[in-house]
């Protein structure tokens, strides 16, 4: 069996992963495989991606996916189908480690308890504009720790430190997780589970809640590409719930804490000022004036159906700005390097990825060099 299964779902809107299956498959001795998994024929009908999995068995086609299942079902179908000791997931626009099995195989190493490998992956949108001077933060540290679950808990449920999503690494997509701990959150599933838009972030709750020990690995191995999320309406399964997709991506993730909450008998108790500031964060993203009075307007309703909302409602007051926030910083500041947002003229995640890996520790490195600590051990 492989050391990693890399799962690329294809959902409407999006590319075919011929760069990134090329780039995974570039090394013979990569001990992963690919899972590819769409709707229709598309995958059958590409020439090039079919091309290389008759000469390299490493990629796999799934069958079509029925027209009527959800993207978060598609997901479910595609991690059922691998076969590896590790399974991660991204999209077709991204770009992740390909050296990472490498890394997988240290961590069992030094780390044979963790189930869940977490880092931050670089966020990175191809309609950023240049105009507007922005930095992406690289780490300098590249070690991997055990990681204590409690503060992650806090980010993600109760929203400690966040922004307009949790500051949470953890989970399926862009995050690696055993096998065994896919087996367990699948055995969990019921009705209410995978009812959204966004399934990593109902991934990142399963991760969280079922996981036996985290690492973290402060090396980035992956970059994301990202657009704004697109307000849609889906009603939540939980009755009388006002916080939905409908009004943005924080109040959609509230509504997935509850519904996966709720499945597994427990109460969501993330409704607090931390929610609330992300939701202003939520709202401070949003550039057209009439798309953000609604979004505020949208989220002081929803307050006011909250037990206790009422009183943030008066200070909810999100700054507007016309145009995106500009950082012209540069440099070493603290662990973190700021590096401009198009070093090497690197527009798409994974041209960013490139120039990345130019500079980052590589991973044979990290591998060899005893790179893994753990946190929780008592030096003598």
């Amino acid at each position: 069996m492989p050391k990693l299964s890399v799962c690329i779902p294809v959902e409407p809107g999006h590319g075919l992963p011929t760069y990134i299956v090329r780039e995974l498959l570039k090394n013979d001795a990569a001990d992963l495989e690919i899972i590819l998994s769409t709707f229709g024929n598309r995958l059958q009908d590409a020439s090039d991606i079919t091309e290389i999995a008759e000469r390299d068995t490493r990629l796999r086609l799934l069958p079509p996916a029925p027209d009527n299942i959800s993207a978060g079902q598609l997901w479910v179908g595609t991690v059922a189908a691998a076969q590896g000791d590790w399974v991660t997931l991204i999209y077709p626009e991204d770009m992740i480690e390909p050296d990472l099995p490498a890394l997988l195989t240290h961590l069992e190493e030094e780390q044979p308890k963790a189930d869940a490998l977490g880092w931050s992956a670089f966020q990175i949108s191809p309609s950023t504009p240049r105009y507007v001077p922005t930095n992406v933060a690289v780490p300098v540290l590249h070690n991997v720790t055990a990681y204590d679950k409690a503060p992650m808990l806090e980010a993600f449920f109760y929203w400690k430190g966040s922004q307009q999503t949790p500051r949470m690494p953890f989970g399926l997509f862009h995050g690696a997780i055993k096998r065994s701990l896919v087996e367990t959150i699948l055995g969990s599933c019921g009705e209410l589970s995978w009812l959204t838009l966004l399934p990593q972030y109902e991934w990142s709750a399963r991760v969280l809640i079922f996981a036996d020990a985290l690492a973290l690995s402060n090396r980035p191995l992956s970059a994301c590409s990202v657009e704004p999320f697109k307000p849609q309406y889906v009603p939540s399964a939980i009755q009388n719930f006002p916080l939905h997709s409908g009004i943005g991506i924080t109040a959609a993730i509230a509504e997935i804490q509850v519904r996966t909450l709720a499945e597994l008998g427990s109460e969501w108790a993330g409704f607090g000022e931390d929610f609330v500031t992300a939701c202003l964060y939520d709202c401070a993203s949003e550039h057209n004036p009439s798309a953000f009075q609604a979004k505020v307007e949208a989220y002081r309703k929803a307050f006011l159906a909250m037990p206790g909302g009422a009183a943030f409602v008066a200070g909810f007051q999100p700054p507007y700005s016309a145009t995106p926030p500009s950082d012209a910083r540069r440099g070493l500041f603290g662990k973190v390097l700021l590096v401009d947002r198009f070093i090497g003229n690197a527009v798409t995640a994974q041209e960013f990825y490139a120039v990345m890996r130019a500079m980052l520790t590589p991973i044979e490195v990290i591998a060899s060099g005893g790179a893994v600590v753990d946190l929780n051990k008592k030096t003598k």
